[in-house]
């Protein structure tokens, strides 16, 4: 692969020489090069082998970098700081950013030297290599900021250009010094605008819910077997089959074994000789000879086992011939042991359990669970299963079978409720239990009764995602770890619809609805139950007899068609008859907005149910423009459930857009009640959906971006949402820049006429009748055509078949008018007419004839696919029909015409500079300012806190702060995480630099009451022999001496070191037959906790006649 300015050529080497593959022209730089190897999603395994990688480029040029920037270092020590010693790079944020501006100067030619400076401090070398800043007025050090590639660039001097700054070792310096001790720096934009934020304590404040943020899991991309179950067998039964996923057999993961002269030869049975009726498979073993066997290759790379720890065994054998299997964890190869054990099968040709316990000798993730015949001839196996001693431990119910790191990692989550099992692995399938197909059918809809009991007698079942659920973590389990999470159990069960876009004929059949409510009113009991009920008992005999306390039931799962309508109240009505306090919920469909979504919003509130279920997974520009969706919601009707929610990516930018959405939700936290980011998990070697929450391999675990959002917001939810305002730079205009381009979908069709018009001036930008040709027009995809005068695409098997405008990407048009003609020829939709194209996967498009021909929709793409952002159900187009087409673009306004007709006219929302949400902790009387900036620019902010008693000096803020692109992962876990430190100078004014690119929770501490002494005064006012008295009592009620000072207008008495206990007391004489009314005061000082305590007590007295 080669470039040459704009065009990249690739070729192949035939064994004699290159041979030209293709080109491409491009308007982007390269800053990276990578190899990939790609395949489709049918479950096999394949390797690629890459050798002899090389990469050569010309020298970088220099830059000159415009505006303030900074420079960003590689690793933790990322942050480019200015102590007194100098500058150098820390892993702490200053905080302030050191902002540098560079003047271009002379220099050698085909250099392009700069000074830098801060402010008016310039950046010099001081000493022989050290660079500092210098005093104002000081002559700067020219420098030259050379490209290293990547997106990188060299510091290094201009006088001697082998001198390159690097970092030293034991301080982060920056010095002078050869090039293979350079480090590489990022330049970053360091601009920043000024901000306020307002936060009225005294204001009307809305209860937050104490549910907010919870977890779904679902088991997709191997989050239960291969993941969060911490079984290491893959395949255990022998039940895999091709209707889970085209790939398997009941043999995947299993291999024969041939050692010492001994072959073995594997048979999956289905038979009479079964271990039960529902594990309907198992494994004939037949050897020549001892030391024969099977080995299974576990998941990911194989199966991980660490040095020193142990490893539980189990196996249900049956044989006629006794013998000692030898069961070994080995490598691949089979020559090295790591751990190793033995269990004695008896030869009474009956199942049975055997179990032993290995310990590990050594430590491999890429190991072979090999069971080996101790003599000649046939031994049948089931259930093999090796299980790691050290799972989690619930602080409730003790050991569990869940792989400790992934579940320590979804605990730290701190999560309120987990809504289970799906999801679409909820809702799509068949409705008849496994018994009732006769044990055949392996595309059932997931029922919690085959998800209970003793695992060898679970039924398995494939899964939506397309592999197979053994359902080692079944509704017993999930329970469970609801319960050791202190969260509310939210499970969601089929009412007969079918979603997901599944074709599996739906529930209509009434006494088969009536099973499954009946099933569905037993899973509450089963919750609920005492343990005289009859599902009660059941889960009393499972070793659980207390209830868990179930509280929700969600109903479905973004279902789009009617019979969900058609069955939901049976269902609804029998719950509630029998459980009037189980709040059910419903959904809404997968969409965030259309006719179906709004047609399930009026179906549930005429059914009254409690929360609607919303999900959506949308561009990282979509949550940055509807962080006030629910505003406007009913505050009256039902209540929102966002049950899933992800912005389509892992990178910090997602994070950042997702947690200024989260502002809303807390902001309208009493119409949002719960919420829930999605998915929790991902096995990397297994993928179905991406973005995740928590990726895992088979020994290491880590955090996405998103996940510490996620953890960050739920660690600091507040009970109350304290009003705030913020006042900073008006949000740049919502701008439709961008060409225009013609596509179709699986659709043939000609185009013709097509006109483009300033609005303004009137003035023709673009025009083309296609007589001669379509020159103006680069095809991206399909079969495109000059024919008779018109632009053809003809081919019926292409989605999105794309031709646009010659540089469309580049183009700034903003304000003009679309017009051309279409005609269908063939094919299944209609016409897909882009515009405000900046590039492939930035555009709008109006999307004539989607859905197989069904609705029209103006859809969205922002850095992804296309969103629909609004749409007209019921409209086809007609092949062989003319259509003109007109689209209207004027500033952020889009009008859609057909054939002259308005259709729809929709208005791009603005993004905010800053998005920010307060809430206060009733526990700690903390207030949290939480702050989010997603922009490329600090926002310095002057706080006010109105309405505070005190605030004490100090605050604590956690931040995460990074590029856009940065990324968490298997290499680098915790590139972006949550990091708090203390802020001190905080009151009721306060100013704060939040950094571009920042999540920010700043936490303001109430003021700590001074510690007050012990002490009871009396005061008495008496007479004695006509004289008026004031008697002062003072008793100290500490546990150490307290020096006492009485005083009153006639005089005062101290009495030093009073004991615990003790009183001090004396009787002033006023020295006449009267005293007005007056006061008497105690002061008492004393040491506490090694701090001098001083307290004054004043005591009120009435005035006095003696005479």
């Amino acid at each position: 692969m080669q470039r040459t300015g704009d065009t990249i050529a690739t070729s192949f080497w035939d064994g004699t020489a290159w041979q030209p593959a293709g080109s491409v022209t491009v308007d982007f730089p390269t800053t990276h090069v990578g190899l990939y190897a790609l395949a489709a999603q049918s479950g096999a395994a394949h390797t690629a082998a890459f050798d002899y990688v090389a990469v050569q480029a010309a020298e970088g040029a220099d830059q000159v970098p415009d505006g303030t920037f900074t420079l960003a270092g590689p690793g933790d020590a990322r942050y480019l700081v200015a102590t007194d010693d100098g500058l150098a790079l820390d892993d702490e944020r200053p905080a302030t950013t050191v902002a540098l501006a560079a003047t271009a100067v002379d220099g050698a030619e085909g250099t392009s030297p700069v000074t830098l400076a801060v402010g008016d401090r310039p950046v010099v070398v001081s000493g022989a290599s050290r660079l500092s800043l210098g005093p104002a007025g000081a002559d700067a050090t020219a420098l030259r900021l050379t490209d290293a590639g990547g997106g990188t660039v060299w510091l290094r001097s201009a006088a001697d250009p082998e001198r390159y700054a690097g970092v030293r070792a034991s301080d982060g310096a920056l010095v002078l010094g050869p090039r293979d001790a350079a480090t590489k720096l990022t330049i970053t934009p360091a601009t920043s605008a000024d901000h306020e934020i307002t936060v009225d304590l005294a204001g009307e404040r809305t209860e937050m819910s104490d549910e907010l943020y919870g977890i779904f899991y679902e088991d997709i991309n191997y989050a239960a077997d291969g993941g969060l179950y911490a079984e290491l067998v893959r395949n255990r039964s022998f039940e895999f089959t091709s209707q889970d996923n085209g790939s398997f057999t009941g043999l995947t993961a299993w291999s024969a074994a041939n050692r010492g002269g001994a072959t073995a030869t594997t048979q999956v049975v289905n038979d009479a000789g079964r271990l039960n009726a529902t594990n309907r498979n198992y494994l004939n073993l037949t050897t020549t000879g001892a030391g024969a066997g099977v080995r299974n290759a576990g998941y990911n790379t194989g199966l991980f086992v660490e040095e020193g720890e142990s490893y539980d065994f189990s196996v249900w054998a049956r044989s006629a011939t006794a013998q000692t299997v030898t069961v070994r964890v080995e490598d691949a190869a089979g020559t090295t042991a790591y751990a190793t054990g033995q269990v004695a099968v008896d030869g009474s040709d009956a199942w049975k359990k055997y179990d032993v316990t290995l310990t590990a000798t050594g430590t491999t993730n890429a190991g072979r669970l090999a069971l080996l015949s101790g003599a000649a001839g046939t031994l049948a196996l089931d259930q093999v299963s090796l299980f790691p001693q050290d799972t989690w431990v619930g602080p409730v119910n003790g050991k569990s079978v869940l792989r400790k790191d992934l579940a320590e990692k979804i605990d730290a989550l701190d999560p309120q409720f987990l809504r289970f099992p799906g999801g679409c692995v909820t809702n799509v399938g068949t409705f008849r239990t496994y018994e009732e197909s006769g044990f055949t059918d392996r595309r059932r809809t997931y029922q919690w009764k085959e998800t209970i009991g003793p695992v060898e007698e679970r039924a398995t079942n494939w899964n939506f995602w397309g592999y197979n659920q053994s359902y080692g973590i079944g509704y017993l389990e999930y329970f469970l770890l609801a319960e050791d999470l202190g969260a509310t159990p939210l499970p969601v069960v089929s009412v007969g619809a079918n979603g997901c876009g599944s074709t599996i004929p739906e529930m209509k059949d009434p006494a088969q609805i009536q099973r499954w409510v009946d099933d569905t009113v037993d899973l509450v009991e089963f919750a609920n139950g005492d343990v005289t009920t009859e599902w009660g008992a059941v889960r009393a005999e499972l070793g659980h007899p207390e209830p868990f306390g179930l509280k929700y039931l969600g109903l479905g799962n973004e279902e789009n068609t009617k019979t969900f309508e058609a069955n939901f109240p049976a269902f609804r009505d029998a719950v509630a008859a029998a459980y009037p306090d189980v709040q059910i919920i419903s959904n809404s469909g997968p969409d965030d907005t259309g006719q179906r979504f709004d047609e399930l919003w009026e179906f549930n509130r005429e059914q009254d149910v409690d929360l609607v279920d919303e999900h959506y997974y949308n561009d990282p520009q979509w949550f940055l423009e509807n962080d006030e969706r629910y505003d406007s919601y009913d505050r009256e009707g039902p209540h929102v459930f966002l049950g899933e929610y992800a912005s389509r990516g892992n990178t910090f930018a997602n994070a950042l857009s997702e947690a200024a959405f989260m502002t809303g939700l807390e902001r309208n936290s009493d119409v949002v009640r719960l919420a829930s980011y999605a998915p929790l998990l991902a096995n990397e070697s297994y993928v179905q959906w991406s973005p995740d929450a928590i990726w895992f391999d088979n020994d290491e675990s880590w955090g996405s971006v998103n996940y510490y959002v996620q953890q960050l917001f739920s660690a600091n939810a507040g009970d109350e949402v304290v009003p705030s305002t913020h006042s900073g730079p008006a949000p740049a205009d919502a701008t439709l820049d961008g060409g225009v381009f013609l596509s179709t979908w699986n659709t043939a069709a000609q185009y013709d006429n097509v006109r483009v018009t300033d609005n303004a001036s009137g003035e023709v930008i673009f025009a083309d009748d296609f007589e001669s040709g379509a020159s103006q027009w680069e095809p991206q995809s399909g079969t495109w055509a000059a024919q008779d005068g018109a632009y053809v695409q003809s081919a019926t098997n292409v989605t999105d078949a794309r031709s646009i405008v010659a540089g469309a990407y580049a183009k700034d048009w903003s304000s003009y008018t679309l017009e051309l003609d279409a005609r269908k020829t063939s094919g299944a939709e209609g016409f897909l007419v882009g515009f405000a194209a900046g590039g492939p996967n930035d555009y709008y498009w109006w999307n004539l004839g989607g859905w197989n021909n069904s609705r029209q929709a103006l859809q969205r793409a922002s850095g992804g696919s296309a969103n629909e952002v609004q749409a007209v159900e019921n409209h086809s187009i007609e092949a062989g029909q003319p259509y003109h087409v007109k689209v209207v673009v004027e500033g952020s306004t889009i009008e859609l015409y057909l054939d002259g007709e308005l259709q729809m006219s929709y208005e791009q929302p603005s993004t905010k500079s800053l998005y920010q949400v307060v809430t206060r902790d009733d526990d700690t009387g903390d207030v949290v300012v939480k702050v989010v900036n997603p922009t490329a620019t600090a926002a310095r902010t002057q706080v006010h806190v109105e309405g505070a008693e005190e605030i004490a000096d100090q605050a604590t803020v956690t931040e995460m702060v990074g590029a856009p692109s940065d990324t968490n992962t298997k290499a680098d876990p915790e590139r972006v995480v949550p990091v708090e430190r203390t802020l001190t100078g905080v009151g009721e004014e306060f100013s704060y630099e939040f950094p571009a690119h920042s999540i920010t929770f700043v936490r303001l501490h109430a003021s700590e009451a001074a510690p007050e002494l012990d002490l009871a005064v009396e005061v008495t006012p008496r007479c004695l022999a006509g004289t008026a008295y004031v008697a002062v009592r003072a008793t100290n009620g500490e546990d150490v001496p307290v020096t006492l000072t009485l005083a009153t207008p006639f005089g005062q008495k101290a009495f030093a070191d009073v004991a615990p206990g003790k009183n001090a007391y004396q009787s002033f004489a006023a020295r006449a037959t009267s005293a007005p009314a007056g006061t008497a005061t105690v002061t008492g000082t004393a040491t506490l906790d090694g701090e001098q305590v001083t307290s004054t007590v004043d005591v009120a007295y009435d005035a006095l006649d003696c005479g």
